[in-house]
């Protein structure tokens, strides 16, 4: 062989192991995992679940039960073909204190088992949400009880942060405030809120919601988007933001892809699929007051947006 193919074959090996070498200790860089917050409280069996006027939006599946195996599935489908990555189930509870934290106890569960029936790759953690009115928590009991019947039980479909499953609490000050809220090394613990101790916020909508204290985006590598906020008919202290659908969630998604382009966040987290008091739904729906009236016109706009997520040049 000539001596300057000797040289060239050398200078080959050595581009290859080069790039090995860099492959090993610079792994290619990920696109933030996309998830929503998911909400299990809905029995047309109890009026107060889908009446009227607290629920101005009619979902394409119809008044639905949250426990209906059959309306969970089409819900992972839908999930899946959005390329979620995960859902965050809304948790009342394991004490069961009235009908509707059985209700909602029982749903959780059956979102699990749906999930694991379906082989689907979006995963599932909790939101534990301020069940008890009294405002005292045994916080033992509540990790043991998701740790054993939720992990456990469903280790292939519980999501998981940091190698540990992700536990989240809504950030009720009777729940956690510094001097009452305990932690558990077993979970990746992550305080979801909108004031300025919220670890990730749920979303960055209303201005009661986001004080001028409040910490800005992105928090712990996390940003929330949403559609819409609208609470008009649920409580007195209301906030209506883009009743129309018109501007909030396009000016949002955009906030999330630059920040994804300066390598900023790990997750994206949508504000709802489907919390329909306060309007911020993006589940296919018939909208009383958007522009645009295609039911599906959030959901794929979400699909168009997460394809971005998932860019190369992302």
């Amino acid at each position: 062989m000539r001596h300057w193919q000797v040289a060239v074959a050398v200078l080959v090996l050595a581009l290859v192991l080069i790039s090995l070498v860099v492959f090993i200790l610079i792994p290619p860089k990920r696109s933030p995992q996309v998830g929503a917050f998911y909400y299990v409280w809905y029995d047309p069996a109890q009026q107060v679940s889908w009446e009227y006027p607290k629920i101005q939006d009619t979902p394409v599946l119809g008044y639905y039960n949250s426990c209906d195996a059959t309306i969970i599935e089409q819900h992972f489908h839908w999930l899946s073909d959005l390329r979620l990555d995960f859902i965050i189930v809304s948790w009342w509870g394991m004490y069961n204190q009235s009908d509707w934290h059985s209700f909602i106890n029982n749903s959780t569960a059956q979102v699990f088992q749906v999930a694991r029936a379906n082989f689907t790759n979006v995963k599932v953690a909790v939101m534990v949400e301020p069940f008890n009115e009294s405002g005292t928590y045994n916080f033992t009991e509540v990790y043991d009880w998701v740790f054993a019947n939720l992990f456990e039980q469903y280790p292939t479909i519980y999501f998981m942060v940091d190698g540990k499953p992700l536990l989240c609490f809504f950030n009720d000050e009777n729940m956690t405030s510094t001097d009452v809220f305990q932690r558990d090394d077993r979970f990746t613990v992550k305080i979801v809120g909108n004031d300025n101790t919220a670890e990730w916020q749920y979303d960055g909508v209303t201005k009661k919601n986001n004080p001028p204290t409040a910490i800005p985006f992105p928090r712990d590598r996390q940003i929330s988007v949403s559609p819409r906020f609208d609470d008009f008919y649920v409580r007195e202290n209301n906030e209506t933001v883009d009743a129309e659908l018109e501007y909030l969630y396009d000016q949002q998604w955009q906030k999330a892809l630059r920040y994804i382009k300066q390598n900023a966040i790990d997750f994206i987290t949508i504000t709802t699929w489907n919390e329909y008091p306060e309007r911020t739904e993006i589940e296919p729906h018939y909208d009383a007051t958007a522009s645009n009236q295609d039911p599906y016109y959030l959901y794929n706009k979400t699909t168009e947006y997460i394809s971005q997520v998932h860019l190369p040049s992302q």
